[in-house]
C-alpha cells in the first residue's frame, strides 16, 4: 500500500504544510503514526493521497483524525460505498459520518498556505468576540449547509446522504473542523453551540455567590454584510442530521502528540503542550490554563476524543445514543437548557503544541512551559476577579 509521503508531484503543486511534514526530521514520529492511520483507513474514492499532498491537506488530515477516533472508540467499519466518508457500527448501533471543513474564501490560493495558530486580529478583544459570535458560526453554517443540501448522482437519481440505501434509517452525523483563517482552531465550542442551538450563555451570581448560567435566544448571525439565521438544528431538513461532531484538534499536532506519547517516542526533541481546560469547580466561569511535556510521567493522558464534542440534534429523526462514544463529550440542548457530559477529569478547551529540538531541548521546553503558563494565568486571572466583583456585597 502506498504511504502518505511518497510523491513524484512537482514541488509547486504540493501543499506547503505537506512539504514541511514530509521533510522535517522533527516530524518523523508523526509521519510514522499518520502512515499507520492511513493503513487503517478505509479509502473509498482513491484520491486521498493526492488531495492530502496538495489542495486538500487540512480536510484529509481531519478525515484521517476521524478515522483514528472511530478505531480508538472500537467501531467496526462497514461497506465500501464511496459516500459518506464512514459507515460504522458499535454496540448494535450503525451510524454514517460525512466530514467537512470550513476553509478560507476569497484568498485566491484555495487555502494553500501553512496554517498558523495565532492571528494578529486576535489582539482586538471586541473584534475577537464579534468573530466568535458571528463570523465563526457563519463559516460553520456554510460548510454544514453545503453538505446538507448536496445531492449525489444529481443527474440520474439525486439523493441526500441520508437517503442513500446504506444510510437510510440510521443516524447520520456531519463532522466539522474550522480552518477558515489563521487562529481558527483557537475558538472554543461556544461558537458552535451558538449556531447549532441558537442560544448563548452569560454568567451571573445569586445572593449566596453561586454561579448561575443564563441562556438567551440567538436569532441570527451578522458579520461584514452577511446575515444568516441561527439554530441549524431548527432548519428544514436538519432533522436528518442526527448530530454534529466538532473538534479543534483534528490536526497534525494531534498526531504528533499521540505518536510521541504512544508508539513512537523521540529522544531528540521535546513536545510542549499548553492551553486552557475546563474547570470543574461549579462556580468557575473561566478556564484553567495548563502546560505540560508530552509523554512525561504524570502528564495527562490524551485520547483521540479529547477536545471533541458530539452535538446531539434535539429534533433528530434517528438520534445517536448518548453513550455511544467513550471519550467524546456528549452535548445536548433540552428545553433551552444546554449541557455537556464530559468523559474525562482533564478536558482541554483548546491547546497548542511547541516542538523543541537541539541541545538542551527538554530544559528549554520546561522553561518555555513555565513562561507560557504564567502568561496564560495573567490573561485569565481578571476573569476570576470579575467574578468576585460581580458577587453581592455582604
Amino acid at each position: 500500500m502506498q504511504g502518505l509521503f511518497s510523491t513524484k508531484k512537482p514541488k509547486k503543486l504540493l501543499h506547503p504544510s505537506f512539504q514541511i511534514l514530509q521533510s522535517s526530521p522533527r516530524n518523523k514520529s508523526t509521519r510514522r503514526l499518520m502512515n499507520d492511520a492511513f493503513a487503517r483507513l478505509t479509502e473509498k474514492d482513491g484520491n486521498f493521497v493526492e488531495q492530502f499532498q496538495t489542495t486538500g491537506f487540512n480536510t484529509r488530515t481531519f478525515e484521517l483524525y476521524v478515522s483514528e477516533l472511530l478505531h480508538a472508540e472500537g467501531f467496526k467499519f462497514e461497506g465500501k460505498e464511496p459516500q459518506p466518508d464512514f459507515c460504522v457500527s458499535k454496540n448494535g448501533t450503525s451510524i454514517a459520518i460525512e466530514c467537512t471543513t470550513a476553509n478560507p474564501t476569497g484568498d485566491g490560493k484555495g487555502g494553500m498556505h501553512v496554517y498558523e495558530g495565532t492571528n494578529e486580529k486576535d489582539r482586538d478583544i471586541e473584534g475577537l468576540r464579534e468573530r466568535q459570535e458571528n463570523e465563526v458560526p457563519i463559516k460553520i453554517a456554510g460548510a454544514l449547509r453545503s453538505k446538507m443540501l448536496h445531492r449525489l448522482d444529481r443527474k440520474k437519481d439525486p439523493k441526500a446522504y441520508w437517503e442513500l440505501p446504506h444510510v437510510a434509517g440510521k443516524p447520520f452525523i456531519l463532522a466539522i473542523q474550522t480552518f477558515h483563517e489563521h487562529g481558527a482552531l483557537g475558538f472554543s465550542n461556544a461558537a458552535v453551540v451558538r449556531y447549532l442551538y441558537g442560544i448563548e450563555h452569560s454568567p451571573t451570581w445569586d445572593d449566596a455567590g453561586n454561579l448561575v448560567i443564563n441562556a438567551e435566544r440567538v436569532f441570527e448571525h451578522a458579520y461584514e454584510g452577511r446575515v444568516i439565521p441561527a439554530g441549524f438544528f431548527s432548519l428544514p431538513d436538519s432533522e436528518n442530521v442526527s448530530a454534529v461532531l466538532w473538534t479543534n484538534a483534528g490536526t497534525v499536532a494531534k498526531f504528533t502528540r499521540m505518536a510521541l506519547a504512544g508508539p513512537y517516542p523521540d529522544g531528540e526533541l521535546t513536545d510542549l503542550r499548553y492551553g486552557t481546560a475546563f474547570d470543574f469547580d461549579p462556580n468557575a466561569h473561566a478556564p484553567l490554563p495548563f502546560a505540560y511535556i508530552v509523554g512525561d510521567e504524570g502528564a495527562p493522558e490524551e485520547t483521540w476524543g479529547q477536545e471533541a464534542n458530539l452535538f446531539h440534534n434535539p429534533h433528530a429523526k434517528y438520534p445517536v445514543p448518548r453513550d455511544l462514544f467513550d471519550t467524546v463529550t456528549d452535548s445536548q440542548c433540552t428545553d433551552g437548557q444546554y449541557s455537556d457530559v464530559i468523559k474525562s477529569d482533564f478536558s482541554p478547551i483548546m491547546s497548542m503544541s511547541m516542538l523543541i529540538s537541539g541541545p538542551g531541548h527538554r530544559r528549554l521546553a520546561v522553561e518555555r512551559g513555565e513562561q507560557v503558563l504564567a502568561a496564560l494565568e495573567e490573561v485569565y486571572a481578571p476573569l476570576e476577579e470579575k467574578r468576585g466583583s460581580s458577587q453581592p456585597q455582604k
